[in-house]
This record gives C-alpha cells, sequence and structure tokens, in this order.
C-alpha cells in the first residue's frame, strides 16, 4: 500500500531497511517509505548514490536538503511539513549505520496546522450524525462517545480489529441486545496504539445505534459471532481485489482508510465556514475525522470538571496511560467492584457526550439547577452525590428549603457554670441533682459548686 513507491523495494537497500521498520508497524514503514520516495524524486537521487553522497561528500547533499526545504517554504510549506520529508531519509540512514548531521536547521511548531481547528459542540456533532450511513454513524460514535482511534476499528491492511465478542454486554441471541448500559468495551492490547489492553464503554446513544447496525447486518444475511467485526466491510460495494490481496481483505474488517472515509465527507461538509487549517501550502476548511476522538476527549473533561467522573478514569477510558498512580488501580485488571464505579461515572457524565435532544435538555436542566444550588451555599461535594440532570421537582424544593444559606446559625454554647449563689430555700433541689455546698453567706444564701462531669 505504498503505490509508486512500491519500486523502491527491488533495491536490497531499501528492502532490508523497510522489513525492519516493517517488524514494529507496517504503517511506519510505509509511511517512512513514501517520504523517503519523495525525496529521492525531489532530489534526482537512487537510494545507493543518496548512501554514496551522504559517506563522501556530505556538504554537497547538506546543500541540496537546505535548497530543497528552501524551496518548500517557498511554495508556503510549514516548517512541521516541510521537516516530516526528512524522517524516512534519517531512519534510512540510520538503518545502514551512515552518520550524517547535515540537516535543515528549521523551527518546527507542533499542531500548527490545527491551530484554528476546535472541538464541534454537541449539536454540531448531531448535524453530521444525520448525514451519515448507518454503518457510518456508528464508527462516529465509537470515536466520539468511547474515544478509541479508528486503528482500532479496522487496521492498516483490514487484518484485524474490534470483534462483537469484546463487547461483553452484547448478547448474540435470536436478536442481539444489551445486558447493560453503558456497555462493557474490552480493547485488545494488540488494537491499542500504547499495546496495553484498556476497557472503556459505549453510551445508549451508540448501542441504539450499533444495534439497528447489527440487525440490518443480520437481515442481509451475515451470520455473527463473537468474532464478526464490530465494524465490517459491506460486500455489497462489490470492492475488486487482487489476488494477492483477498486474504488480507477476507476477514471482513476495514482498513484504518475506509473507516474514517465516510465520516470525513460528512465532517467537512458541516464544518463551520470560519473553521480552516493548512495543509503544506493548501489552507484547507473542514474537521479531520481525528477531531471526534478529541470531542470524546472535550466532553468527558468537562465532566470531569463538573465532579461526574474523576482524572484518573478519564485517562483510562481513553487508553491513555495515566501514570504511576493510575497504574496501581485503573491500570490494573479491573475487578467487580471497581468495573461497577466505573460503568457508573461513565453513566453520570453520559450527558455530556450525548447528542440527543433529550440528553441535552437534562445537561441544561442541570447546569441550571448547579448555578442555584451553588448560590445556597451547597458544596461541590454535595453536589456531586445528587443526579442534577433527573431532579424532580418535588426534590428541588427540599434541596431549596433545606439549603444552607437558609439554616438559623446555632447559638454559641454558653460557658460551663462551675458555682452558683442560691437561696437556702432552694438549695434541696440542686443538691438532689447533684450540687455541693460551698459556703454560707449572709442574708440566707448559700455557695455551691457544679456536678462533677
Amino acid at each position: 500500500m505504498v503505490g509508486r513507491h512500491r519500486a523502491l523495494l527491488s533495491s536490497p537497500k531499501v528492502r532490508s531497511w523497510w522489513e525492519g521498520r516493517s517488524l514494529r508497524s507496517r504503517l511506519s514503514a510505509d509511511q517512512y517509505l513514501r517520504q523517503f520516495g519523495h525525496l529521492l524524486e525531489r532530489l534526482d537521487q537512487t537510494p545507493d548514490s543518496i548512501l554514496a553522497l551522504a559517506k563522501k561528500d556530505p556538504e554537497r547533499l547538506r546543500t541540496l536538503l537546505i535548497r530543497d526545504a528552501a524551496k518548500m517554504k517557498a511554495e508556503g510549506r510549514l516548517d512541521s511539513y516541510v521537516s516530516k520529508f526528512f524522517e524516512g531519509l534519517k531512519s534510512y540512514f540510520r538503518h545502514h549505520h551512515v552518520a550524517f548531521d547535515g540537516w535543515p536547521s528549521l523551527s518546527p511548531i507542533k499542531g500548527a496546522s490545527l491551530v484554528a481547528e476546535r472541538v464541534p459542540t454537541p449539536e454540531e456533532l448531531g448535524q453530521v450524525l444525520v448525514l451519515l450511513s448507518t454503518r457510518g454513524r456508528v464508527i462516529a460514535l465509537f470515536m466520539a462517545h468511547t474515544g478509541v482511534r479508528p486503528g482500532v476499528l479496522g487496521s492498516y491492511e483490514a487484518e484485524d480489529g474490534l470483534r462483537l465478542g469484546d463487547l461483553p454486554d452484547l448478547k448474540l441471541g435470536q436478536e442481539p441486545l444489551f445486558v447493560e448500559l453503558p456497555f462493557v468495551i474490552r480493547i485488545p492490547a494488540r488494537l491499542s496504539k500504547t499495546r496495553m489492553a484498556y476497557t472503556t464503554f459505549g453510551s445508549t446513544e451508540l448501542a441504539h445505534a450499533l444495534l439497528k447496525y447489527l440487525k440490518d447486518r443480520r437481515e442481509r444475511g451475515e451470520p455473527l459471532s463473537a468474532d464478526s467485526p464490530v465494524v465490517a466491510a459491506n460486500p455489497s460495494r462489490g470492492i475488486a481485489l487482487a489476488s494477492r490481496n483477498a486474504a488480507r481483505f477476507s476477514k471482513g474488517f476495514l482498513t484504518t482508510k475506509q473507516v474514517i472515509e465516510e465520516i470525513r465527507e460528512a465532517l467537512h461538509s458541516r464544518a463551520p465556514e470560519d473553521l480552516a487549517r493548512r495543509i503544506g501550502g493548501r489552507v484547507v476548511a473542514g474537521w479531520r475525522p481525528y477531531v471526534l476522538r478529541a470531542y470524546c476527549s472535550t466532553r468527558l473533561l468537562l465532566a470531569e470538571s463538573a465532579g461526574k467522573i474523576p482524572r484518573d478514569l478519564r485517562e483510562a477510558l481513553l487508553g491513555h496511560n495515566g501514570g504511576i498512580a493510575a497504574r496501581y488501580h485503573v491500570g490494573k485488571a479491573w475487578g467487580p467492584e471497581l468495573l461497577k464505579e466505573a460503568r457508573q461515572s461513565y453513566l453520570r457524565a453520559e450527558g455530556f457526550l450525548s447528542t440527543s435532544q433529550g440528553m441535552a435538555e437534562s445537561l441544561t436542566q442541570a447546569k441550571m439547577a448547579k448555578a442555584m444550588l451553588v448560590g445556597l451555599r451547597y458544596t461541590e461535594d454535595q453536589l456531586a452525590r445528587l443526579d442534577l440532570g433527573s431532579l424532580d421537582s418535588e426534590t428541588f424544593t427540599q434541596l431549596v428549603a433545606t439549603a444552607p444559606i437558609l439554616q438559623p446559625k446555632p447559638e454559641p454554647p454558653r460557658p460551663k457554670v462551675k458555682q452558683q449563689v442560691v437561696k437556702e430555700e432552694d438549695l434541696p433541689g440542686f443538691l438532689a441533682e447533684g450540687w455541693t455546698v460551698h459556703t454560707s453567706l449572709s442574708g440566707g444564701k448559700v455557695v455551691i459548686n457544679a456536678p462533677l462531669a
């Protein structure tokens, strides 16, 4: 899948390098090969000649690279874009133990091409979803509500992906159904970018879309099993495959590129006009498919700030390495107690993710209720124990009536009396309560001591 640069693999030096990179990641190997091939074309070099140049005349190679970088910058390319062109050549040199340090001095700014991109709102994401097919809606909601990367649903060469067996709450009976919501999603280590298995959850909105999608697949005659892809290649599209690639696609998975094809078009068509980003020297309007994962991260961050979900769990659901602290709790295999608490936390945060009208109204109600109760001096800890999005009027009225700001301040305790003066005729009553006589006074009065505590 490297296009016209596949011919470079006829060179033994290039093939040994490419095969070495492929051991870890075929995607990385192909990407480096493309970068290497483009640079050779621009410099009018071959794999052998550029190695010889680096060894025998590094100053000339340095000059060629600087001129090419200057030319690309004159074409309007960003430094971050230009620097990527040299990554393949750097890797090629490292593989063949060639020391070369004459790389052009650039100042790439991380994320410079995405400076204008922002995360869509739930309402904007809802407008994107209505443009998608049933399968496209499932893919978009998986990325936006569970935070999975496209490569989890379909791998680079369509040889693997998430399977129905990775959704333990899904039961494939006469009609597929989820026995519990939110439903558990177990991401295998082989599909995780960090190469560590992790657990996340699917929302009610995603569950409805996925069940409809599975029903459609079954009606088309597809037998569903635990080994079936969650997102499958559509056999009705009739994609012609070369014989050498047929085995690769026979498992029914999509390539990572195919996973994002449809949602890229929908995101592009619904993006605001003022949203633009630079790719090389071009200005391109629209959202990238990866913005859906950013949507999940951002909405869970808002839920975290509202006390709905703890930070370590939010990071774990996104498949991040949460550091040493998280490694000792959410970074381990989850037992039933932790799984139950994590499910409840995700449920509390679900309103922040949902694009449905009911969830949006619930979220608005929660914001208003929280603002009013904070004004009545309820603490964040007290509010975190309440489901503000579904408060009924009776419960809310009771909360207002018992608000801390309306409660009378308790009177300060009076200092304890150690002695007092009483009349002689009142003395018997005090003695019965444990008081004792201290001394007698004139005028028929007595000083008495308070009972011992």
